[in-house]
């Protein structure tokens, strides 16, 4: 079994997005506001084509393959990223999302996303040479093989080499929480993210010197 750890080629996105979207079909960060499997399908697919294609040459997106098939995926802002505008995200598919979901409810999981994730890009802009993880993810079959430990010591080495001294990121899943705290990440931010109907979800916040 021959392991690779590179950067993700533009060609290879539509299997980065597999990959992923197989991570998250079952994701409290989007089980919660979309219920309906058939709709999160489509939702899922499409915030990510939509975000990835805006953001592929601003952000540095990270594999490690199996065999030569990609088994795990990050996807990393350094501290000079800008954001896409909101047009550039819809010309890049996110029109799909909207189209697929409805304004109130996408809006929704938006206002949530940005809710969880703001505690690490404020936490990143209030420092220097820190980088943001906005996806880590392991195909399942792979997972508890030790590829995810693999792939997050791949990126924290690419994060030095590129002058990085800390990285942060979100998790809103107990066993991913216990995952980083094994790997030595720091609990900076936690906090309960309304969803609807007096629902509520957990968002922790972590960092690590690197």
């Amino acid at each position: 079994m021959g392991i690779e750890f590179g950067a993700l080629k533009r060609e290879e996105l539509s299997d980065a997005v597999e990959l992923s979207f197989r991570a998250y079909e079952y994701y409290e960060y989007f089980l919660n506001f979309f219920p309906d499997l058939g709709l999160r399908h489509k939702v899922i697919r499409s915030v990510l084509y939509g975000t990835w294609r805006a953001i592929m040459r601003k952000s540095h997106f990270l594999t490690v393959k199996i065999d030569g098939k990609i088994v795990g995926l990050a996807v990393l802002e350094d501290p000079h990223y800008k954001r896409p505008s909101d047009l550039q995200f819809l010309l890049h598919g996110w029109w799909n999302v909207y189209f697929s979901a409805g304004i109130k409810r996408v809006n929704a999981w938006v206002n949530m996303d940005e809710s969880a994730g703001k505690p690490c890009h404020d936490y990143q802009h209030g420092g220097e040479n820190i980088w943001y993880c906005s996806s880590l993810t392991v195909d399942s079959p792979f997972q508890g093989k030790g590829v995810g430990t693999q792939l997050v010591a791949f990126m924290e080495e690419y994060i030095r080499e590129h002058g990085g001294k800390q990285l942060t990121l979100f998790t809103n899943s107990e066993k991913n929480l216990a995952f980083y705290k094994n790997r030595k990440f720091e609990v900076f931010d936690k906090r309960d993210i309304a969803i609807r109907d007096g629902l509520k979800m957990k968002s922790w916040s972590v960092k690590k010197t690197l």
